[in-house]
């Protein structure tokens, strides 16, 4: 969980690409940050169609919720906005199914 922390950390301080308006846009940048902490066990995807960005990662669903609001706290810190519409940071576990173990909405 500290190494997600410093991951988390390093992205802040080396992106410094102001985000867009658009949701869907930003649905990716918020992907390519999670793909690029190497942490995750699948590619992170998006759903414009559920407004949801997707990362799986083999934690107890305590450190997911925490991973969950992590990544909402890099967003925020990145100026990412998710207007129109309720998107969701979602968590799931490699070995859980489809059902998330951890979901954060995302900033308006």
């Amino acid at each position: 969980m500290r190494l997600f922390l410093a991951a988390a950390t390093v992205l802040v301080i080396a992106n410094s690409v102001m985000a867009a308006d658009d949701p869907v846009t930003n649905a990716y940048r918020v992907c390519k940050m999670i793909d690029n902490t190497g942490l995750f066990t699948a590619p992170c995807q998006v759903s414009s169609r559920k407004y949801t960005v997707t990362a799986t990662i083999d934690l107890p669903t305590a450190d997911a919720r925490k991973a969950c609001t992590q990544i909402v706290g890099v967003v925020s810190s990145k100026g990412f906005h998710f207007l129109n519409a309720e998107w969701t940071v979602q968590i799931k576990s490699p070995t859980g199914g489809d059902k998330p173990v951890a979901s954060c909405r995302l900033p308006k």
